[in-house]
């Protein structure tokens, strides 16, 4: 059964690199500026954890999975899938709560990439049915066939162009080709164009619709208007400083014997990694406090991550370790948590990591030292049953406002929060729908780019995420992924607190001519053993040796 449609559903289709997903993404800004409420996905899907990212890395990595090509057929069917997945998940709840919904591909893709890999027709609409079943019981507005002149040459792309050409046809009159030719402008002005004459159509129609009210009384005319964004030859810097980080991260972990980087920079000052997971501090939490074997209520687990990150340094953890065993809030107390941190404190030894300061909370919970606010802030999250909560959020911002609602935690704990929280398995939410750009990646990008007046810095971390592949093929350099996953929202971010503190000492000219050094030098600690979020699927290639 399936909750009635009061959305609206629209599709986008076209071959590769003919710029759909630019498109979408502006649509998506432009429509959210409107105040209309929409969400965008994209078959197979690229969101870490779910079933999309992993056929997208097996169809797009198939080297680094399979002694040799996979079954054509069998491919397809992984496709089919995953967009069975996408549509209970996430696309028919969306119509059902009365969004727009702006989906990159369609069941056309699998049968015109199908029959263009050699797939009879017969096979192809076999393996399709079932989606074609689902996707009947929806209803696709309108579909947006992209063109752009690429001068294809392959016989493979001109297949799928003629099929693709046969497919839209057949559909002609809820179809609008979109010509990607010209200014992205344009072609984003046609797409939302349309769907505003769609929304008024519906409206003649059904004057009680949700998207009609939120809609009704403003402009329905997109005017567009985004800045060309100018870079600084610190935004190459950028990506090249990600290439380099992370080819160093790869050579001490395959403990290769020559030296890791000739940079430098690299070579002197400590950095973070390009993905933050990576990092010692994220790995321990990973691995030590989330999943180190044993099995805990969601009271428990939520205790032990949040404990962990109010002091972000593991021999505080290890120190209360020792002293407590096993580390549950069914164990805790508040007075032998207190005695134990002034202990650390009365050997004159920190606490509390320096990568962030923590507010002291004194003026909200009244105590003299720190850790006691914090461990009281704890405990109110808990007693407000905060770890139930997470469990009935949908998106990230849902918990990042919630957390945004306790004292002493502002916009950049709420959001590192956030995504330490989502290591667990307490929530699975996507990475790269919500970003904060803490003071750090303000900087990195106020150095990245002369004129980006028109967009807010998240908007240019986006961006960036959106972008990097079409960015390393322009620089023709070569980024190593982790295990198949591309640079999260989050990992973005970073990269620019990073390329803050490089252009210091390789761009000295740019931004605050106060700072000019790096303060921390690299002190290399010991070999690394790597585990990530289950749910990524990255550990057991790691055990396997796969690249």
């Amino acid at each position: 059964m399936y909750a009635p449609q009061s959305g609206m559903l629209f599709v986008f289709e076209g071959v590769d690199g003919v710029g759909k997903t630019t498109i979408i993404r502006e649509v998506e800004l432009a429509l959210r500026e409107l105040g209309m409420s929409c969400s965008a996905y994209s078959y197979p899907g690229k969101t870490a954890g779910t079933l999309g990212a992993l056929v997208y890395n097996l169809h797009h990595n198939q080297e680094s999975y399979f002694s040799e090509p996979p079954d054509p057929l069998s491919l397809q069917m992984l496709h089919v899938a995953a967009h069975i997945d996408t549509l209970n998940k996430n696309i028919i709840p969306d119509l059902a709560e009365g969004k727009i919904v702006l989906l990159d591909r369609f069941w056309w893709s699998t049968y015109a990439y199908g029959i263009a890999n050699g797939i009879l027709k017969s096979k192809i609409k076999e393996i399709v049915t079932p989606e074609i079943n689902i996707t009947n019981k929806i209803q696709a507005i309108h579909y947006f066939y992209v063109h752009k002149d690429h001068g294809f040459r392959e016989d493979y792309l001109n297949k799928v162009l003629s099929i693709y050409d046969r497919l839209f046809l057949k559909n002609n009159d809820s179809v609008t080709t979109v010509n990607n030719n010209d200014t992205l402008e344009q072609a984003v002005k046609t797409v939302c164009d349309t769907i505003m004459a769609n929304l008024k159509d519906r409206e003649s129609s059904n004057r009680n619709s949700k998207l009609v009210k939120k809609v009704r009384g403003k402009n329905l005319t997109i005017h567009i208007k985004r800045p060309e964004i100018k870079k600084t030859p610190i935004y190459d810097a950028y990506w090249r400083f990600a290439v380099e980080r992370q080819n160093v991260f790869f050579n001490r972990y395959y403990e290769v014997t020559s030296e890791w980087t000739r940079d430098p920079i690299l070579q002197k000052y400590k950095f973070t990694n390009a993905y933050r997971a990576s990092d010692r501090v994220s790995q321990y939490l990973i691995k030590e406090v989330i999943y180190n074997g044993e099995t805990y209520s969601v009271v428990d687990m939520f205790f032990r991550i949040m404990l962990f990150k109010l002091f972000n340094k593991i021999e505080t953890w290890i120190y209360l370790k020792k002293e407590f065993g096993d580390i549950s809030y069914k164990n805790y107390n508040f007075e032998m948590y207190d005695k134990a941190l002034n202990q650390i404190l009365n050997n004159k030894e920190a606490i509390y990591s320096a990568a962030y300061i923590m507010p002291s909370g004194q003026s909200s919970f009244g105590y003299t030292r720190k850790h006691q606010n914090n461990l009281k802030l704890l405990e109110k999250m808990i007693s407000d049953q905060l770890p139930q909560k997470i469990q009935s959020f949908k998106k990230m911002d849902d918990l990042y406002n919630d957390l945004l609602s306790y004292p002493t935690i502002g916009k950049f704990l709420g959001f590192q929060y956030c995504i330490d929280i989502n290591y667990s398995e307490l929530c699975n939410f996507d990475e790269n729908s919500f970003v904060v750009a803490g003071p750090g990646a303000v900087n990195g990008i106020e150095k990245c780019f002369h004129n980006a007046s028109g967009f807010s810095n998240e908007d240019l971390i986006k961006y960036m995420q959106y972008s990097q592949d079409q960015e390393f093929e322009r620089l023709q350099l070569h980024f190593k992924t982790l295990w198949g996953r591309p640079l999260q929202l989050i990992d973005c971010q970073n990269l620019f607190c990073e390329i803050d503190k490089y252009s210091r000492v390789a761009f000295p000219l740019y931004g605050d001519g106060n700072r000019k050094r790096i303060k921390q030098l690299f002190i290399p600690k010991g070999g690394i053993e790597l585990f990530y979020p289950p749910k990524w699927n990255i550990n057991e290639r790691i055990m396997k040796g796969m690249p």
